[in-house]
């Protein structure tokens, strides 16, 4: 007799299962039955509210070219964040969550860890930062001495 338990418990707890799955997917705010105007009286959806009216980045980088009068620390801030330095690095090379603290770094150090890359760090094609990019770049991450 127990035999034949098993398969009918199995069989159940599958069954179970599959219509549970089944009724989650149905009942998610993420299908499209819930994302049209008028869904079941079941689900609320949340109104989303904006705080205050928006505003265009208009710092720093890819946003705001800087002219080439421009000195070496202003154009090597803008390069830093154009060529993706402070997305590791942080705004002002103090360290973010990928890559170390690089304030103060030189010229001929930087030279050669983006063209090695060493540790974490990605190796840069030997033409894609010029001498005085990174000239530029050393200049804004010296003058964040303090």
């Amino acid at each position: 007799m127990k035999l034949f338990i098993a398969p009918f418990m199995t069989a159940a707890m599958v069954i179970g299962l599959g219509l549970t799955l089944l009724t989650i997917v149905l009942r998610s705010p993420y299908t499209h039955t819930n994302l049209q105007p008028r869904s079941g009286t079941s689900y609320t959806r949340t109104e989303q509210i904006l705080v205050g009216s928006p505003v265009p980045y208009t710092g720093i980088g890819l946003a705001a070219p800087v002219s080439s009068t421009a000195n070496a620390v202003q154009r090597g801030q803008a390069l830093f964040v154009a060529d993706g330095c402070a997305t590791c690095h942080g705004l002002q090379g103090q360290g973010g969550p990928v890559g170390p603290v690089i304030v103060g770094s030189k010229v001929a150090d930087l030279r050669t860890k983006t063209s090695k890359g060493p540790g974490g760090m990605p190796a840069f094609a030997h033409d894609a930062l010029t001498d005085d990019q990174l000239t530029a770049i050393a200049a804004y991450l010296q003058s964040l001495v303090k």
